[in-house]
Formats: C-alpha cells, structure tokens, sequence
C-alpha cells in the first residue's frame, strides 16, 4: 500500500483502527466458525482483469485509501484462470483487451488464456496490488446504512477452496466487513452454474455430456464422434483445436453467426515495437486498435449493415470451397454486432472446415437418444441428417448472465432489486449509494469499456471528496421514471443474453441513462460529462449537498 494510511482523508471520512494478522481487521476465537472484522475504504469484488484494472485506477487516484481486493477463488485472473476448455482463447486483440498501463509483452495478439491469466498475475505483482488480494472471500450479502454512511459486506472465507469448486472440507470463516465503497468487478455471468440446455431426452445419452464452462481435465476427445451444439465463440474456438483428435466433429447449430478470420500476429504493432520500445509503442498501439475497432465496428458494420453483411458473407466465401453452401451456414438473419461477432485467428475455423472430418450443420435438434441426436428438417433445399450419431456432446449454448453476483444490494433495510434499477453512466445502479458495477463491451474488446467506467466512478468519488460529501447516489425524479422507456442493458439478440434480460438492470434513452457501447464516445463522455447530473451528494446525517 503505498505509503502510510490517512484516515482523515478517507472518502467517507470515518476513522478506523488497524487490526491484526494482515487483515487490518479485528478477530474473535479460533478458525472454524470464527468471526472477523474488517475495516476498508474501498472493497473490490473479484480479481479478474476488471478488478486488478480497477484496483490500479484507484490506487492512482486516491493512493491514501484502504482497500482490499476480495476474490471467493484461490487465484485470479477470472474467466482466464476458470475456464478449461480446449483452444480456450481471446478474440480480442491483446492490445486493447490487456491493461493500458502494462504492455502485452508478447507478439502473438490472440492469446490463449494461460498467457492472459500469467500476464494479468505479472500486471498485479509488477504494481504491488496482489498485497492487497483477499483470496476465498465469498461475500454473500451487502448492506448500506445511511446512518453510518457505509457497507457491511457478510463474507465466508474459505482457506481450502481450490479453483471454482467448493469442498465440504473447508475451514471456514466468518467476515463482517465494513466499507466506503464497493466496486463489483465478478463479471456477468454466474461461476457456479451454467446456463440450461433444453434438449429432450439428453439424459437418456450414453456418451459424454461436457458443458465448456466445467470442463474437466480428463476429457479426451480422441478417436471419438463429437457434436459441438452451438455457433458462438466457444463452439468457434473449440471445433479447430480438437479436429486433429476426435474421429468426426460436427458443429450443429440452430442458426448461424457471422466468423472473421484476423492475423494472429499484428505485423504494424510489433514493427512498432522495435522501432519505439515496447511501453511507447504499447500507448500508440492501444489507441490505434481503438480507433480500428470503432471504425470497424460502430462506422462501418453498424452504420452499413448490408454492407457489413455483404462483406462478412464474401471474406466467408474467400475461405472456403466455391460450393460450399456459405448462405445456409454463414448467413445469419441478424445485421453485423446485433449478436458478438466471432474472431478465428489466421483463419483456424476455416481451415478446419476444410478437413474431411469436420463439418457445420444448420437444424434444430427434435430429441436425444442413447447414440446421439436425431435432427429437425434443416433450411430448405438443403440436405439436413436425420441425425448425429455422437460419443460425446458439448453443449456450448451460452452462459448464465447475472450482474451484482446474482444479489440485490439492501439500502437501510429495503432491497434494491437489479433488475428494477437504471444505470447511471453505465456503472452505478439509481437508488444505491457508494456502489458500482464495473462491466466491459460485451460486443467488442471488454478492457477499455471497463476502464472508462472505473475511471467514471473515480471522478464521482472526487467530486465528492471535493464537496465533503460522505456518499454518492444515483438518482431519477418520478417524472424521469415515468417516461423513461425499459431497455435492456445488453441489448444483443443472443438468446442466452436475452434469456437473462429479467435479471438485468435497466437503460433509458438519455443522458445519464444511457448505457455506452463504445470507448470513443465514452471517453468523449466521461471527459465533458457531469458527475452530478442525476446524482445526489450527501453527508452524514443524510444531509444533501448543495452544488
């Protein structure tokens, strides 16, 4: 932590006494049962890369503070240390998708997860912050009290728990934790249970079933006939990676997603590297990618959606055979970024496709039997199987989208329900103090968005330092609320995202209640926009700040 704490210029300008045994806490009896106390400033909620990101800003920012880095694993990294499947990787460029203050140190762009996972382990020892990583907290309720203008975060600590998997065996403890403030950087999706897979009779296979987000190491998929049930980016990357293994692999999916095939290697960026140096070159890069990635996307893709359409459906065919049917399988009925678009680096989808044992099948599934899946009438004029014949299934059909962990925060004894609040500048919940949730891009790289959110919430925490006030809340005058029209959050056509609008929050149609999908005109935001329109200042004894 560097340097000495200063409680007096603490956010919320509370003074607290140190503790004991590296916890800066205080601590009753034992280990089994026990109970503890912890005292912080700022409590950040997982250690992926939102979370190790957000602790760097904040440090930055407010170096004076006391915070803690809470992660209910026993290693961080997030979704690159959790995830275990074969040809797990990013699609999204490492020049933007890593940390903007420390450089991706290797040449290839499209990385698969252990180098995420080391480098986000570097990034954090590099700067110190792996000393502030409570490691097996698993926060199970947060509580605001107005009277005392803080959170009382309820946690279990669990000193055995390995990966994501809890063992009975556990000594476990209880945590009373108080705070400023909380930053929830868990991601959106639930780590311990994967979204339904509804197809009938799937008890009834005597192969293997492997859901991609618990896959487990022992699976082998040698010699076998595989069927990979969906077209996102997970089916995209693993039908490439176990090709050379399994005896047939059959990508079945129900409707079709658009694929781009991108160097694995960015030729421009490495040649920058040794004509700059790795950390000027890396700040070049990074706003170059940005750039590529909004005009792409955002001027191009969004903007001219036929074209965009047009383009994709040609660099589909330029890969393949010429009679190969790329409109059944590569022409999705949605335009270009309404679903994520996926990458295959230096085009291993399609040269996969082009192997004799691989193939794509556009139907709908009518049921499962003991040897596989018997298959729906496909698109027309089209020869559908009646069906697959399998030793294994992977059900790669999306994942369990939740925000907040899955819990509605408790503001002085009322539940705030997510699902019933509106973002404020995309990172805070209206009606909820001291609190933010910090989300990346779900259709484009995920870093920079959360960046500029924990950047967003850090202007608020400065403004309210500047003004003596003790919390932050977002919030809506019933005449807002009233007109206000209820966008989902993450507006993708995605079934398993539009499965899980019900638990999301909610988005309007105007400042600062819209929800932000690209970097440029969220940093253009966050640097012209207010922090306290739609924002109450208050301090103690819920007195209300006057601007």
């Amino acid at each position: 932590m560097n340097g000495t704490h200063n409680p007096d210029r603490a956010v919320n300008g509370v003074h607290r006494s140190n503790g004991t045994n590296g916890t800066n806490g205080t601590r009753a009896n034992g280990v089994n049962g026990t109970m503890t106390h912890e005292d912080y400033d700022v409590v950040i909620i997982g250690a992926g890369i939102s979370g190790i990101n957000s602790a760097y800003r904040l440090r930055e920012a407010f170096p004076d503070l006391k915070f803690a880095v809470l992660e209910r694993r026993n290693v961080i990294g997030g979704t690159w240390s959790f995830w275990k499947y074969p040809g797990i990787r990013s699609d999204s460029s490492l020049s933007v998708f890593g940390f903007s203050w420390h450089p991706w140190p290797h040449e290839v762009d499209f990385a698969p997860a252990h180098l995420i996972t080391e480098y986000i382990e570097d990034a954090a020892k590099t700067q110190g912050l792996d000393k502030h990583i409570r490691f097996g907290y698993d926060v199970q309720s947060s509580s605001w009290s107005s009277d005392e203008q803080k959170w009382t975060l309820e946690a279990e600590v669990h000193h055995q728990r390995q990966g994501g998997d809890d063992d009975d065996d556990d000594d476990v403890r209880h945590v009373t934790i108080k705070t400023g403030w909380i930053f929830m950087c868990s991601g959106y999706y639930d780590y311990s249970r994967a979204r339904e897979v509804d197809i009938p009779g799937l008890e009834r296979f005597q192969g293997e079933v492997v859901h991609p987000q618990f896959w487990p190491e022992e699976t082998d998929c040698t010699g076998k006939r595989v069927v990979i049930v969906g077209s996102g980016a997970t089916a995209i990357t693993i039908m490439p990676d176990i090709v050379d293994k399994a005896a047939q692999v059959t990508m079945l999916q129900r409707s079709p997603s658009y694929v781009l095939a991108l160097p694995k290697r960015d030729r421009i960026r490495n040649l920058l590297r040794r004509i700059l140096g790795i950390r000027l070159a890396s700040k070049i890069d990074f706003w170059r990618r940005c750039l590529l990635e909004v005009i792409f996307a955002q001027g191009f893709l969004l903007s001219f959606p036929e074209a965009g359409r047009r383009y994709l459906n040609m660099e589909a065919k330029k890969n393949l055979p010429s009679d190969y049917p790329v409109d059944v399988h590569f022409n999705p009925r949605y335009n270009p970024f309404e679903q994520r678009l996926c990458m295959s680096p230096d085009g291993d989808f399609w040269q996969a496709l082009k192997r004799p044992n691989c193939q794509v099948v556009t139907a709908t599934i009518d049921s499962c039997d003991e040897g596989g899946l018997v298959l729906k009438q496909g698109p027309k004029g089209v020869h559908t199987p009646e069906r697959l014949d399998a030793d294994m299934i992977i059900t790669a059909t999306g994942l369990y989208v939740q925000m907040l962990d899955g819990k509605s925060p408790v503001v002085d004894g009322k539940v705030k329900p997510t699902n019933e609040s509106y973002i404020w500048r995309s990172c805070m919940l209206d009606g909820v103090p001291n609190a933010c949730s910090i989300q990346g891009y779900v259709a484009g790289s995920w870093t920079p968005g959360a960046d500029v959110r924990i950047k967003t919430v850090l202007a608020v925490m400065k403004h309210q330092r500047r003004v003596g006030a003790t919390s932050a809340t977002p919030y809506m005058t019933p005449e807002e609320r009233r007109s206000m029209p209820k966008r989902p959050v993450i507006p993708n056509s995605s079934t398993y995202l539009k499965e899980a609008r019900s638990r999301l929050p909610l988005v309007g149609d105007r400042d600062p209640w819209r929800y932000g999908s690209n970097v440029a005109a969220d940093m253009w935001q966050y640097y012209t926009g207010s922090v306290t329109k739609g924002m109450k200042y208050a301090m103690s004894g819920n007195k209300e700040h006057e601007d």
